[in-house]
């Protein structure tokens, strides 16, 4: 369950918000992102992701462990309701995760220790607007939900479908998979949205709209039966046409209520990260190998794109 909307999901989510920011923000990210970043957010948006796999953190993925269930929220299976006594018990799940990490960032911590809350911020900002990361529990959030899409020989399940399925397969249709003009195209969808309301600050809400296109919407097949793990899906066009602009409406809400949220961090912080000489802890070591790596596949990616 713990990976969300994927590396092209994320970057492009952390490059709507970047977008949107107002220049004492972007010079306090600045402040919060390794010098050879510039500020890049692309470049550390699926830390929080990375961090946890033996394959893109192989010396200290097992101290971040810990951190898996914050990437999302289980509910009691078709209860269509978030509760947070019992869906997030001591804050342990998505929705607490933002709201610590947000108050981490509003006080007078360390520089490592704002870095580290800045990075699983920004991403799980990402995850929160993928809907199934408000998943049911007997499935995991889709996970255990298999099937096929589009007629493809291999196997995926609910929950990898909707990180990155849909939209690799409308970067392939339509985008001649070139990111930057699949980007564009968000970006516009983002303009026209309108304008920020409460609903764009409440955590809970979000949560809420999830649940219920997943009651409404994400767990309903073609022939307008629920799909469960018991049965393999065959989803198609059909599935695709009418869940693209929901999935593409996301990634420009998480956008743009990203970017608020760090411009009024960037607005209310009462003291920037101290400058004082950093101690390096394992899992500071551990950050600095894993964003060494991101930096690499992300000038990679660059090339290929």
């Amino acid at each position: 369950m713990v990976y969300g909307w994927g590396a092209v999901g994320h970057n492009i989510i952390v490059r709507l918000a970047q977008s949107q920011l107002i220049d004492s923000t972007s010079e306090w990210i600045r402040s919060l992102t390794s010098w050879n970043f510039n500020g890049n957010l692309s470049a550390i948006a699926s830390w929080a992701d990375d961090i946890l796999y033996p394959d893109t953190n192989p010396t200290d993925y097992r101290n971040w462990q810990w951190s898996r269930e914050l990437h999302y929220v289980i509910i009691p299976d078709w209860s269509c309701e978030y509760k947070a006594e019992r869906d997030c018990i001591d804050d342990r799940c998505i929705v607490g995760a933002i709201k610590n990490y947000t108050k981490r960032l509003e006080t007078e911590l360390d520089n490592i220790q704002q870095k580290e809350a800045f990075y699983f911020l920004i991403h799980f900002m990402g995850d929160i607007h993928q809907p199934l990361h408000a998943g049911f529990r007997s499935d995991r959030g889709g996970n255990s939900i298999l099937g096929y899409f589009m007629n493809e020989t291999s196997q995926t399940n609910l929950h990898t479908l909707w990180d990155s399925g849909l939209i690799m397969m409308r970067l392939q249709r339509d985008f001649q998979q070139n990111i930057s003009h699949y980007y564009d195209h968000i970006y516009q969808l983002m303009l026209n949205q309108s304008s920020l309301n409460d609903d764009d600050n409440n955590i809970e809400q979000w949560i809420k709209q999830n649940i219920n296109l997943l009651c409404t919407q994400l767990y309903f097949d073609e022939h307008n039966a629920t799909m469960n793990s018991s049965v393999n899906f065959n989803l198609g066009e059909i599935y695709y046409q009418k869940n693209i602009p929901i999935m593409e409406q996301n990634l420009a809400h998480g956008g743009r209520r990203l970017a608020a949220l760090l411009n009024r961090l960037a607005k209310n912080r009462t003291q920037k990260p101290s400058n004082n000489k950093e101690k390096f802890y394992p899992s500071t070591m551990a950050l600095i190998i894993v964003l060494c790596v991101e930096r690499v596949l992300a000038i990679a990616k660059s090339i290929i794109i």
